[in-house]
């Protein structure tokens, strides 16, 4: 069984409530299983799939000082972990603002960057050198 209480507690924080169908994602996700989310615009789709790679990495339980070690490296940010695809770039945007709250608010070793026609030439080329943990 996973430990979904950073979940909880974070949507707690906002006045939220996680709602069944998310927590049967995180559920399905940590067992292995893949799927489609499916349901009405602003339910929560973005974070039932985004709270399930989260999650997985919190349950991973990487130790304390593994995790101070990698935050004083110059590349403290984890390597990919996450390919997000939107077919819109207003979409992008938004969904990108959604994954990073949770992240900046968990202090997690984690970098989210969007990627469309609009990214600079010097953005491309960082990220061809170092991907972000989520893109």
């Amino acid at each position: 069984m996973i430990d979904l209480r950073a979940a909880e507690e974070w949507f707690e924080s906002r006045g939220w409530h996680a709602f069944d169908f998310q927590r049967e994602v995180w559920n399905a996700y940590a067992a292995g299983e893949s799927g489609l989310i499916h349901a009405a615009t602003g339910t929560g789709k973005t974070y039932a799939a985004w709270w399930a790679a989260l999650i997985e990495y919190l349950n991973e339980r990487v130790s304390l000082d593994a995790h101070v070690r990698r935050r004083r490296t110059r590349n403290a940010a984890l390597p990919l972990r996450v390919l997000w695809i939107t077919p819109l770039r207003a979409l992008a945007a938004d969904t990108g603002g959604a994954l990073i709250a949770p992240v900046t608010d968990l202090d997690l070793p984690w970098t989210v960057e969007t990627r469309t026609g609009d990214t600079s030439a010097s953005s491309r080329s960082r990220q061809s050198r170092q991907l972000p943990t989520a893109s």
